[in-house]
């Protein structure tokens, strides 16, 4: 087997193996509400990810 085929089935296996991992512990709890937010990370010990939007 080609060095690039198997890069690849390695690659694809990670993907694969992350994404089902991840609908395994459930969605993630999207909110608009900072408070809230800071509170639920305050909670169970995790950091915010803050994505700022704007209309130019």
């Amino acid at each position: 087997m080609r060095t690039s085929h198997v890069i690849g089935a390695l690659m694809l296996a990670t993907v694969l193996g992350t994404a089902l991992t991840a609908a395994e512990e459930g969605a993630v709890k999207w909110t608009s509400d900072f408070e809230a937010a800071k509170k639920t990370a305050a909670e169970q010990n995790k950091k915010l990810f803050i994505e700022f939007t704007a209309e130019w």
